[in-house]
């Protein structure tokens, strides 16, 4: 995923990558290939990408432990500035480039988004049902038999002292 853009002219192009997800040394959960869609608009002072990348990944589903696939997008920009005196910066998403530079390398910065995008809760589907407590039932596949048990609020105590 390295874009040599001294082979560009100035202005708006598009380049498309399409590449094993080991290339960018990421592993499971992410399966197949990286998609990335790069929108480059290219001047003489500065270079800004405009990225979109897929990525599929296989999950355990958090509420009924059943694996599941996903596909995960994420859109990004990056700016590089080119200057005779290339600065550090913390900055998220700018750099800097000396004149002599000819090539980027996006590997970095499509690893880290694809890793990004992964889902805090990872679901099977938004309305999973998950497991019963009480036998483990898959309860999107089957409903069980077990009994709700009419449990004493916690608070309730509490709650009857505040009520004197």
């Amino acid at each position: 995923m390295i874009i040599k853009f001294s082979n560009f002219t100035d202005g708006v192009h598009t380049i498309e990558f399409d590449e094993p997800i080991k290339n960018i040394n990421l592993d499971n959960p992410y399966k197949g290939n990286v998609v990335l869609l790069v929108k480059m608009d290219k001047s003489h002072s500065q270079i800004v990408l405009s990225c979109d990348v897929i990525v599929k990944a296989g999950y355990e589903c958090d509420r009924c432990d059943e694996n599941f696939e996903s596909i995960l997008e994420s859109n990004f920009r990056l700016i590089y500035l080119i200057t005779n005196n290339p600065q550090k910066t913390d900055e998220l998403n700018l750099y800097y480039l000396s004149p002599e530079a000819d090539k980027i390398d996006l590997k970095k910065d499509v690893r880290e988004f694809i890793i990004l995008s992964e889902p805090m809760k990872k679901l099977c589907k938004e309305d999973c049902k998950g497991l019963c407590s009480k036998c483990g039932a898959n309860l999107n596949l089957e409903s069980c038999n077990c009994k709700e048990e009419n449990t004493e609020n916690v608070f309730s105590s509490i709650l009857k002292q505040k009520t004197k």
